[in-house]
């Protein structure tokens, strides 16, 4: 799992820089991820029944490739621009089979006891690879280009993969329709659960897909990027595991309460970030919160769990994660075409969204047992 986290990260957070220094635009690069939305709304059933039938380890190992090809085909783009309307595809069936089978697995073996706990150990392992992949991508940016990147990332994911060859598997009963998912979207229970997802999904979209950019308009070079994404990542470690402990012993409401008060005011400081030094501390400040705030928000979800209705969550989750990305993003983009002050209402909605990660609070934890 580290080496994956250390492909992934290690060119993840540079595809939108890539993107920007091909000439794409912003709203370019907006609309390149909202096609991945778009066939996520319309392949999530789809991919769900595969799931089942390949297994929850299996998926992750199915979802490999089409990684690779994502890599591999951004390495092509520059030469062959049509790629940029097929590449989404690959990177929809990626994100579906990986995220099915990663949370099947972990919801197989969770104990509700230990939930901030687990989370907390997962979240580590993944900085120390958001520690590592920002420095050593960004150097291999400087030395050798984004195609090396490309290259590494994908030898290292094959090597990563290696071991769900000869582990078992689970096989999750697919027992629900799309009716069944569709009906979820109109139960007033649900509203709650809804916003606090739609939260999440602007929020991360800008933080992910538009914060990048102007990281790199700021600093001027990958290589600088990496360095503060990498010594951002390192100081999350410390909360990372405090929050763990914290969302098991301590109420992870209040933990959410107070966490998305921390990460509102860091989207605020965004809005100050207009030189170099102030961009490390704001940054540093903003990943720290948000994963003060990202551990228990993710512990009460999982919390949510019935041992018949699991696999169902999941779809309905990512169903709104990018359903609600279809209907915003445009916005987002159509503020970038119109070019008045873009970045700074980009990161004021991002705050705005970010208050509603609370209300997963409402939902109806009480009722689920696992």
């Amino acid at each position: 799992m580290f080496l994956m986290n250390l492909a992934e990260s290690m060119i993840s957070i540079f595809v939108p820089i890539y993107l920007y220094y091909l000439h794409y635009s912003v709203t370019q690069i907006l609309f390149f991820f909202f096609l991945s939305s778009l066939g996520s709304v319309v392949l999530a059933l789809p991919a769900a029944k595969m799931v089942a039938k390949l297994g929850a380890k299996h998926s992750i190992l199915f979802s490999t490739p089409f990684l690779i090809i994502y890599y591999l085909g951004l390495y092509l783009l520059e030469a062959t621009p049509w790629l940029f309307y097929l590449l989404p595809l690959f990177l929809t069936l990626r994100c579906l089979f990986y995220n099915f089978g990663f949370d099947l697995n972990f919801v197989d073996h969770l104990d509700r006891r230990r939930v901030g706990k687990l989370l907390s150990s997962l979240a580590t392992f993944s900085i120390f690879g958001a520690i590592l992949s920002p420095l050593v991508a960004g150097l291999i940016i400087a030395f050798s280009g984004f195609v090396a990147v490309f290259l590494i990332g994908s030898l290292l994911l094959i090597i990563s993969v290696i071991p769900l060859f000869i582990t078992k598997d689970i096989h999750p009963q697919i027992n629900f329709t799309s009716a069944n998912i569709v009906n979820r979207f109109w139960q007033k229970k649900n509203a709650s659960m809804i916003l606090s997802f739609t939260g999440y999904a602007i929020e991360s979209s800008i933080g992910r897909n538009v914060w990048p950019v102007f990281l790199i308009i700021i600093f001027g070079a990958a290589q600088q990027v990496g360095y503060v994404a990498a010594i951002s990542a390192f100081a999350t470690v410390v909360v990372i595991r405090l929050t763990g402990k914290l969302a098991d012993k301590f109420s992870p409401q209040k933990l959410l309460r107070l966490g998305t008060l921390f990460y509102f005011f860091g989207w605020l400081g965004t809005l100050f970030a207009d030189a170099s030094v102030k961009v490390f501390f704001i940054d540093s400040y903003k990943n720290v919160s948000e994963r003060f705030l990202i551990l228990p928000w993710a512990s009460l979800f999982y919390k949510m769990f019935q041992r018949n209705k699991y696999f169902e969550l999941l779809v309905f989750r990512d169903m709104v994660f990018n359903a609600s990305r279809l209907i915003v993003m445009p916005l987002i983009m159509l503020i970038f075409i119109i070019d008045f002050y873009p970045f700074t209402l980009s990161f004021i909605i991002a705050s705005l969204f970010t208050l509603l990660y609370p209300l997963i609070n409402r939902a109806p934890i009480e009722e689920v047992e696992i």
